[in-house]
């Protein structure tokens, strides 16, 4: 399946627009219109040329319409007032767009935040990361969230504590909540990282790796076959320890080029689907099954 995105080099952090959201795949024009029949509502348009050509939504008259493009870049202003300099360096930069670009979602990489995760067979690097997303049709709850990728495989994760920093694009809706997010960010980066590598020290057996999928929140039997079997691919590369199961969820939630193929539908669900997959991957890691495997 196609996914529509945009891949944007960071330029330096002495630009007034460093991240080049102009012309990027997010940079969708839109605009509010009232809807005579339902005065309590407005419809949300994507436009050409000042002239709206797709509707997108229908939101309360008093939804407060930001396009992604604004929403994105008050994040940036963040990022650059709150991390130093040197963090800021050769980030990478992937957006991505759904729902006929109603829903957007931006994933930045820093480089020069990294960590080495080693097992007994295989070492990889993490670094830093952060995902955001952003919606226009008043069903997106927007977000940024903290996490890790590992360069190996790119495989992505978010923080266990994702939800504690959603908030809906309401009236008096900011970017303070994240604040707190973002200076911490970095030290937290580092502390998950140190449980990371007690996982990747931690052996485990396939017997338990399998009895760890099968009990697993919300998972299938189907499912559980093809985590399984991710989780066997895994082994011959990282060895037999809880962080190769992690990194079998992980790969669940990064491709679909691994068993985990997208549905086919009409409408372009992969971004946000995507993204559903790690929210999936923050339960297993916190279920009973897993925390105990990883004990």
């Amino acid at each position: 399946m196609n996914v529509e995105q945009t891949v944007v080099p960071f330029i330096g952090h002495n630009s007034i627009t460093p991240f080049e959201l102009e012309g990027s795949v997010v940079d969708i024009p839109v605009m509010e219109k009232p809807l005579p029949l339902f005065p309590d509502k407005k419809g949300i348009y994507k436009t050409v040329d000042g002239e709206p050509v797709l509707g997108l939504g229908i939101v309360g008259k008093d939804y407060p319409l930001t396009t992604h493009v604004d929403f994105f870049k008050q994040q940036h202003d963040m990022l650059q007032r709150k991390l130093p300099t040197g963090h800021l360096d050769r980030l990478q930069i992937k957006y991505k767009v759904a729902k006929k670009g109603a829903f957007a979602l931006q994933d930045i990489i820093f480089p020069s935040i990294t960590i080495p995760i080693e097992t007994n067979k295989h070492k990889t690097t993490l670094s830093l990361r952060y995902v955001s997303w952003h919606g226009v049709d008043g069903h997106t709850s927007n977000n940024g969230v903290f996490g890790a990728i590992d360069f190996f495989c790119e495989n992505g994760s978010i923080s266990g504590e994702f939800d504690t920093v959603r908030r809906k694009n309401t009236k008096n809706f900011e970017l303070r909540a994240f604040i707190d997010e973002v200076e911490q960010s970095v030290d937290v980066f580092y502390e998950r990282a140190k449980m990371y590598q007690a996982w990747a020290a931690k052996p485990i057996y396939m017997q338990q790796a399998q009895a760890c999928i099968e009990k697993l929140p919300g998972i299938t039997k189907a499912k559980a076959t093809k985590l399984y079997d991710l989780y066997v691919n895994e082994t011959l590369v990282r060895g037999h320890n809880v962080w190769t199961l992690y990194s079998a969820m992980t790969n669940y939630s990064s491709h679909v080029d691994n068993g985990f193929a997208l549905r086919k539908t009409r409408s372009d669900h992969a971004a946000r689907s995507m993204l559903s997959r790690e929210f999936e991957v923050v339960k297993w890691i916190s279920s009973s099954s897993f925390e105990k495997l990883a004990a």
